[in-house]
């Protein structure tokens, strides 16, 4: 049936349930959105550790599990079904309903996606959550204190988020846990905010315990935002423990950035006004502590 059909009917008053596969979604859906695959770039290229760097946090984007799923397929015929199957599985509140359907000649259960379509949905790696962890009594700051903000309610899949069972907790690519790579019923899904500060949660030291949902634009933009004025707070403090002015005009500049943020990624970035207030604070602190004549 063709989708000016179906519209029109749904103008008309209809209502129902639509049921599809991959294969069944239109072809314009995708002949914009599908990476080209360069042969020379690495499937897993090198990360990006200075947040000040303009691709920082890319490797956990949406974007970047569009690439590297087409990468993982390349040679194959089925590229086009696996980001069909992409499309459809990001419309799924809960990556556990997706149950495995029969088993292999192995007897193992059949998943229903392919480990390609697994990493497209999944950066099977963790946040760095420094910048929301709290500041430290021994006068060196681990973490900023910032707001999680959009970061939330990132959803992380694990093994055993609570350490209810024995051993460690394993993320859905872990090789220690089963043959079979991708989220199974068994395992728990909880959010970053239920994650950071979990002290039951004892990871894996291979995998690091959980995989986290890869990231949309905007919660990339500001993941890269948190770890450049985490980094800054750095900069800030050690400048005036040694009540050096020297850059200091630079780095206020920088930290000018952050103050009055645009009205739309305000509220991209947090979703309740107490963080946006948070940030600010944080920032305006900061210039506070730079030498006055910076």
């Amino acid at each position: 049936m063709a989708l000016s059909v179906l519209e029109e009917r749904c103008a008309a008053g209809w209502q129902g349930s639509i049921i599809a596969g991959a294969s069944d979604l239109p072809d314009a859906l995708f002949a914009s959105r599908r990476p080209s695959a360069d042969q020379e770039e690495s499937v897993w290229p090198a990360r990006i550790h200075d947040p000040h760097h303009e691709a920082f946090g890319s490797h956990l984007s949406t974007a970047e599990g569009e690439r590297v799923l087409v990468r993982l397929c390349e040679g194959r015929r089925d590229t086009d079904h696996a980001l069909r199957s992409l499309a459809l599985a990001r419309g799924v509140a809960d990556l556990r309903q997706l149950e495995a359907v029969g088993y292999n000649d192995r007897d193992f259960p059949h998943r229903p996606l392919a480990s390609a379509v697994w990493h497209g949905l999944l950066a099977m790696e963790q946040l760095d959550l420094e910048p929301f962890e709290p500041v430290t009594d021994a006068g060196w700051q681990s973490g900023s204190e910032l707001p999680l903000g959009i970061l939330a309610g990132v959803q992380a899949y694990t093994s055993d988020a609570d350490g209810r069972y024995q051993g460690r907790a394993h993320s859905p690519d872990c090789k220690h846990r089963r043959p079979e790579r991708g989220v199974s019923r068994d395992d728990d899904l909880v959010t970053i905010k239920e994650l950071l500060g979990n002290k039951g949660f004892d990871p894996c030291s291979k995998c690091g315990g959980y995989a986290v949902l890869r990231l949309s634009q905007d919660q990339v933009a500001y993941y890269r935002a948190a770890h450049r004025l985490h980094s800054l707070t750095h900069q800030v403090h050690s400048a005036a423990a040694r009540n050096n002015s020297t850059g200091g005009a630079e780095l206020a500049a920088k930290l000018q950035e952050f103050t009055d943020l645009d009205r739309e990624i305000a509220q991209a970035w947090f979703p309740l006004r107490k963080e946006a207030r948070r940030w600010q604070q944080t920032v305006n602190a900061l210039l506070g502590e730079l030498p006055r004549s910076a």
